[in-house]
């Protein structure tokens, strides 16, 4: 008798698996069950390894987990198979965005820009890249001390008269340190949760920690999984609040992907 030939998926068969899984873990992304939404992804890619819709779901859902290295792999590997798909590139540029690579995000949130200017989450990209840029080098440097002031006479002098008549030297505004400008940014993103943040940085640092650490317990260790939790957290209400400098954009809902996606 002849050999019965092995059933073989066909292609149709696996277009189908892969929607019914992507549509399962869609659902569970509503409901913010990031983890049974990856899990879905996952057998979808199992089944097909190149399916952009599924890679780019699943970068969007490493994202919401806090794994932007892990979504930056998927949207490339997206635009590998299709280069100007514009869900890709928004992905790509969002995912560079969290891993602090302002400069390239902001690269290819103009390219998204360029090629469907009518979508504002690109728009907005670009705004909040600039302002993270702006954040991380620091504010526009000022005139030199003594020079002449746009519209007004230069003084005949650096210095100037108080009531009394004594001289004065002008202040000079010192530009604020890069750790002064991220302390900020925590303070905004964290709230409260950053003094205890601080302070378990802080005890980490301490000389005197390691005596503490015994066998059946480590304090050191649970410090810095309690620093990974809050630096996690951080860059979650980080990409919840994109742009929160933007007055004109406060009303917006702050979805980690726009709508269209």
């Amino acid at each position: 008798m002849p050999r019965k030939k092995p059933k073989v998926d066909t292609l149709e068969e696996i277009e189908t698996g892969v929607k019914l899984f992507c549509d399962q873990s869609n659902n569970h992304m509503k409901v913010r069950e990031y983890d049974k939404a990856l899990f879905g992804y996952n057998q979808a890619l199992e089944l097909n390894g190149t399916d952009i819709n599924a890679l780019i779901s699943r970068s969007k859902c490493y994202l919401l987990l806090g794994e932007a290295s892990k979504a930056l792999q998927d949207a490339e590997t997206a635009l590998g198979e299709e280069k100007n798909n514009i869900r890709a590139i928004y992905q790509k540029a969002e995912s560079l965005y969290y891993l602090g690579q302002f400069e390239q995000s902001l690269m290819f949130f103009h390219r998204g820009l360029r090629a469907r200017p009518e979508l504002a989450s690109f728009r907005l990209g670009v705004q909040k890249t600039q302002e993270a840029i702006e954040n991380t080098i620091g504010t526009k440097p000022g005139p030199a001390p003594g020079a002449p002031t746009p519209g007004a006479s230069a003084p005949k002098s650096g210095k100037s008269r108080g009531k009394s008549g004594e001289e004065t030297t002008p202040r000079v505004r010192q530009k604020p340190s890069r750790a002064d400008l991220e302390r900020r940014n925590a303070r905004k993103l964290l709230g409260e949760l950053c003094v205890d943040k601080e302070y378990l940085e802080k005890l980490l640092l301490h000389p005197d920690l390691v005596r503490a650490d015994t066998h059946t317990e480590s304090i050191s260790a649970y410090a810095r999984e309690a620093v990974e939790f809050l630096n996690k957290r951080q860059e979650f209400w980080r990409q919840q609040r994109p742009c929160t400098a933007l007055p004109n954009h406060k009303n917006l809902p702050h979805d980690a992907m726009p709508k269209w996606f």
